[in-house]
């Protein structure tokens, strides 16, 4: 539960009693304890019933305000109020989770936000030393803890111990302007978006380059701008390909097994496909930059759903840029999860703009068979939930804010 600030009404004299301050212990323990940001009685799924829900939103969080116990209205007094300094991510990007502990690369603040949802407190790293930061723009984190971030400035991979000590830097061959990487085996893989648009494979353990796969154009194994990468357990390779307006699955050898998408706004098109990752049951997730949705697709590329949307409430998206899957970080969210509802890994969408830049969703299901009452559900506005998803206006490049310099340098972030 996390506790709110209480504000004060009014200030108390001096020739107040003690009594009267002492009194204000309950009142402050009693106002403080609050349900904490994205908790209600009617919940949000998607899709809404009477379809099956498989996505429920948790909570959201930018800062210190949602992470940590806020002081209460005795301890103020007793204490008096602290300096208020800023404590919340600035215009974050990719982001990485591991038991409880959300990392979001603050492409602003040149920083990385730690969201400790398990511990309850907000802290960066990445601000001083060798391991300072000059531009994080996506973060994975491996089996045994350990954080790689590509730094589009640095053009490097920055790697920090399961203790968030950085232990050292890999740099990432010129010309470079690397965006995203994945971590498999003993193998780095970096996504780089400049002109050679290629995926840079290298050694883990020393930073060697291996190979490299791809080149640019508009054919299979080929991408214009690619966004985001990420490589599923059997070492397939899934390209977020940003200006070529799809996806695409690759085998380990960068062989193309299959193309999804052309431009357009329903469901298996995109306006700007952004952060992409893949579950361990090969569901694969996507972020629309415009439409402000996540896209499901099975191992095949067929498309399963949508959930979320645009808009500055819980639940919804501004301009969303990445997505982490965790498993790990479940029990630290149970009180936001209908009692029913069978969670099988967290979702966790960041978006550049608004109030509630980190959504925490859950992926799972209810008993086959289960049915919500009406006063137990939640559904974004209807404006927001259908905006920008209707019909494709046409089989040629969505135009308007696609095609703005502002979207380009969001596409190529860095």
């Amino acid at each position: 539960m996390t506790l709110n600030r209480v504000k004060n009404r009014s200030q108390p004299s001096h020739t107040q009693s003690w009594s009267l301050a002492l009194g204000m212990v309950v009142v402050g323990l009693l106002a403080g304890c609050e349900a904490a940001p994205g908790a209600r009685d009617a919940l949000l799924f998607f899709p809404a019933p009477p379809e099956k829900p498989r996505v429920q939103f948790l909570t959201w969080a930018s800062g210190a305000d949602q992470i940590e116990p806020q002081q209460g209205t005795f301890e103020s007094f007793i204490l008096g109020d602290e300096p208020v300094i800023e404590r919340a991510i600035n215009k974050p990007y990719g982001i990485a989770v591991r038991d409880g502990v959300a990392y979001v690369c603050d492409t602003k603040g040149l920083r990385l936000c730690r969201l400790d949802f398990k511990e309850q407190r907000y802290s960066v790293m990445g601000t001083q030393g060798p391991g300072r930061l000059r531009k994080p723009i996506n973060v994975v984190i491996d089996s045994m803890g350990y954080k790689f971030v590509v730094d589009s400035i640095r053009k490097q991979v920055v790697i920090f111990s399961d203790v968030d000590k950085y232990v050292t830097a890999f740099d990432v061959p010129e010309p470079c302007h690397p965006v995203d990487l994945s971590i498999h085996g003993n193998e780095i893989y970096v996504l780089d978006n400049d002109e050679t648009c290629q995926i840079v494979v290298m050694d883990r353990k020393d930073g060697r380059v291996l190979r490299t796969l791809g080149e640019p154009g508009g054919g299979p194994g080929q991408f214009k701008i690619p966004n985001s990468l990420c490589v599923d357990s059997a070492g397939n390779i899934y390209v977020s390909d940003t200006h070529n307006w799809r996806l695409q699955k690759l085998d380990p050898e960068g062989k193309s097994i299959w193309i999804k998408g052309t431009p357009g706004y329903t469901l298996g098109r995109f306006g700007r496909p952004r952060g992409i990752r893949v579950a361990s049951d090969g569901v694969v997730y996507v972020v629309d930059g415009a439409t402000e949705i996540v896209q499901l697709f099975n191992p095949e590329g067929e498309t399963l759903m949508r959930f979320a949307g645009p808009g500055d409430v819980p639940g919804a998206l501004g301009l969303p840029s990445s997505l982490a899957i965790d498993t790990t970080s479940i029990p630290y969210f149970d009180q936001y999860v209908h009692e029913d509802f069978q969670v099988q890994y967290l979702l966790f969408v960041v978006s550049q703009y608004g109030k509630h830049l980190v959504s925490v969703y859950a992926f799972g299901a209810f008993p086959e068979g289960y049915q919500l009452s009406q006063s137990q559900i939640a559904t974004l506005p209807e404006a927001l939930s259908e905006e920008g998803i209707g019909p494709a206006k046409s089989s040629t490049p969505p135009s308007g804010p696609l095609e703005s310099n502002a979207a380009s340098e969001n596409d190529a972030p860095g």
